[in-house]
């Protein structure tokens, strides 16, 4: 953020072309290089300079939480004397307004940098406003603004401003501010459902971050595109760049989707234990924050995904009992489906995600996932016809956006049966596509699917034999084990499925596939 006019040269320090000639070579290399220059002249002079203790305290914005620590004096000295000065200019006024906003996001006081964000775009609106102040500081100040919503989950509002905020930039606005922006703007892209516009605007910030790499700036870049690779199905193979990602944002605010990108990664290997150690650090984060709600509600779904991954459906439903996600970024109604799902009751799935497909907002991302559940319950109720229409819906989205990870949520038997049953006549390409690809990998997708249990071997057996008609001290004698084993190992077979019931049990198994009949 360039704060300082260098045509009023540091009082008593030097002359005009001096100042002009020392703060430009300073300023162009880089931000070590600034607060040097700016620290060699006497500190009666530059500590009471508004311009230069804002200069410095923007030269720590890319250092994370540290930094803005350490900017925080320079900045409350900078607003004690703005405030001891009405004659103040608004480039002043509004450039202290979005450093204070930085340094709060920093911190975590979303709730408060929301507010420094719109006190200065109130500055830059004012009538006393110079006109060149609109044109460059409105922008920053909208790209604060925007990249503060995406953290606080309105994503809605957040894209607009990031847009605007873009669009209107002239050439004041540093490579560093606009890779971090677009960074945002593809977070945005790909949590709201579209892969393939997240995509092109990766493909506009990433030439600018080759020529800029090795900073806190192109976090976010680089987070999206882990996003990216994740609903492709593909974030394995970054998972070296997530280890050194990890390192960089540790303690910024950025760590809260670094480490959601654990949980995704820990998902794609089946590591149970690495969702749940990720998802914990993330409720770490989530305390020492305000207004943070986008953590919330992504850390609510990793949860709820993770108890259903180990059986446990109770608490599971505790979890989702409590959500509120007005936005539905991560749907809660459809986590509802799939452990109504889990528990043998695809009318109750059918029925908890029946409004997703008829609220015009709910994001398409999320509606993929609500549409791969109802897909599947209508297949299990034997409505097929409304499974090939559910199905047909999950297809075109997908194949528009460049997304696979919803499919992972079918079982495999289920969705071979719908791929079979797919009218080939009634796709585009690029829908033929992605059906061919499916139909190559359905297996490996049944082997995926199967992620709300984690049945041992034998209690797969002793499962297989109760289903087969088999009574509980049979099984015991055949097994050649105690009647008490059969009846604990049933007891822990009932708990990961969730059911109460024989019957339950057994119509749960088979709803996953792990009973083929």
């Amino acid at each position: 953020m360039t704060v300082y006019d260098p045509s009023s040269p540091m009082p008593g320090a030097m002359n005009s072309t001096e100042a002009d000639e020392g703060w430009n070579l300073a300023l162009s290399r880089g931000d070590a290089a600034l607060r040097a220059w700016v620290l060699s002249h006497p500190t009666d002079l530059w500590s009471e300079d508004i311009g230069l203790l804002l200069a410095m305290a923007a030269t720590y914005r890319w250092e994370g939480a540290a930094g803005a620590w350490r900017a925080l004096p320079y900045l409350e000295k900078a607003e004690i004397l703005i405030e001891a000065r009405p004659e103040t200019s608004g480039r002043l006024r509004a450039s202290a307004a979005i450093l204070r906003c930085l340094v709060q996001r920093s911190h975590g006081d979303l709730f408060a940098a929301l507010h420094s964000a719109d006190a200065a775009l109130e500055i830059l609106s004012s009538s006393h406003s110079d006109i060149r102040d609109r044109l460059d500081l409105r922008s920053a100040a909208l790209l604060k603004r925007g990249t503060i919503r995406v953290l606080t989950g309105d994503l809605f509002r957040a894209r607009g401003d990031l847009e605007r905020g873009l669009r209107d930039a002239d050439a004041t606005l540093t490579p560093h501010k606009r890779i971090e922006a677009l960074g945002f703007l593809a977070i945005v892209e790909v949590f709201t459902g579209s892969v393939t516009e997240a995509h092109r605007v990766m493909r506009t910030a990433r030439p600018l971050a080759d020529r800029m790499p090795g900073g806190l700036w192109t976090a976010p870049l680089e987070i999206a595109e882990m996003l990216i690779a994740a609903e492709r199905d593909e974030l394995r193979h970054h998972a070296p760049a997530l280890r050194r990602l990890m390192s960089e944002v540790d303690g910024s605010e950025f760590e809260f989707l670094a480490r959601h990108l654990q949980v995704l990664l820990a998902e794609e290997c089946d590591d149970l234990e690495g969702r749940f150690e990720a998802i914990r650090r993330m409720r770490v984060i989530e305390r020492e924050s305000t207004g943070a709600a986008l953590l919330g509600v992504i850390r609510m779904g990793d949860r709820a995904q993770a108890l259903m991954r180990a059986g446990d459906l109770a608490r599971a439903a505790v979890v989702l009992r409590d959500e509120s996600d007005p936005a539905h970024l991560v749907c809660g109604a459809a986590l509802r489906a799939r452990a109504a799902l889990a528990i043998g009751e695809p009318h109750r799935a059918v029925d908890e995600i029946r409004n997703c497909f008829l609220d015009e907002d709910h994001p398409i991302r999320s509606l993929t996932y609500a549409a791969a559940i109802d897909a599947q319950a209508r297949v299990l109720l034997g409505d097929l016809r409304s499974a090939d229409a559910a199905f047909r819906f999950l297809l075109r989205e997908c194949a528009r956006s460049g997304a696979l990870r919803a499919f992972r949520k079918v079982p495999g038997r289920v969705l071979s049966l719908l791929i079979e049953r797919a009218t080939r006549d009634d796709l585009d390409t690029a829908e033929r596509a992605l059906l061919e690809l499916l139909a190559s990998t359905v297996d490996a997708a049944g082997d995926i699917a199967d992620e709300a249990i984690a049945l041992s071997p034998r209690e797969r057996m002793v499962l297989a034999r109760l289903a087969a008609g088999e009574s509980p001290r049979t099984i015991a004698q055949s097994l050649h084990v105690s009647l008490n084993t059969v009846k604990t190992q049933l007891r822990s077979v009932y708990r990961k499925l969730g059911a109460s019931t024989r019957d339950g049990a057994l119509e749960r198994a088979r709803s996953l596939g792990v009973l083929t009949t």
